[in-house]
């Protein structure tokens, strides 16, 4: 699962590229691997920016506050995947669990993460601060019905997410995104 996902990602990544040179004005966004969030709240759960202070580098700009978008693969406990979206020009992090789980410890890890990266990179505090919001997954959040496509979902949230799309998707649907993500897969191209 982790390397379906995370190639995919990359794809998403590449097609926001061409979306953004073909739009003026669209802002880009980011799509960390999982890795990430391993490496910043780390296996006992502690949070280590150092761990994580260089990969912005990386980021499309090397300015993460100037992004729309910044997705986060979540790897729960090495058994379930989930998506947090970190909506940059609206000041909020949202979780997206296709089992309900509410995500309040990775939102809180991101939000800290974005205060020390903006006092890292950009030597002030992050402006605001107060006014940015930490959502728990919603009620309305698409939801699995069984134990084993959630590395599907979080591929569909951060495809539907990154395109500005409702996630109008349901386990009804999962056959045709988990072809989706393979076509995109075999294809090398990630289409809408």
């Amino acid at each position: 699962n982790d390397e379906v996902i995370h190639y995919f990602i990359t794809l998403l990544s590449i097609r926001d590229a061409k979306l953004c040179s073909e739009e003026s004005g669209r802002r880009r966004c980011h799509f960390f691997k999982s890795f990430f969030l391993t490496k910043l709240l780390d296996d006992d759960n502690r949070y280590n920016y150092a761990n994580v202070k260089r990969w912005s580098r990386k980021v499309p700009g090397k300015d993460i506050f100037a992004l729309d978008k910044i997705i986060f693969p979540v790897n729960v406990s090495r058994m379930h995947w989930c998506c947090a979206v970190a909506y940059m020009q609206s000041k909020r992090i949202q979780f997206y669990d296709s089992m309900g789980g509410d995500g309040m410890f990775w939102l809180q890890g991101i939000f800290q993460y974005l205060q020390d990266e903006h006092m890292d990179k950009k030597k002030v505090q992050l402006p605001n601060k107060d006014t940015w919001k930490l959502i728990p997954c919603q009620a309305n959040c698409p939801q699995q019905e069984n134990g084993f496509d959630c590395g599907v979902f979080t591929c569909a949230f951060a495809d539907f997410l990154s395109s500005e799309k409702e996630l109008t998707f349901g386990q009804s649907h999962v056959t045709e995104l988990r072809q989706r993500i393979a076509l995109s897969i075999i294809k090398g191209i990630a289409e809408f």
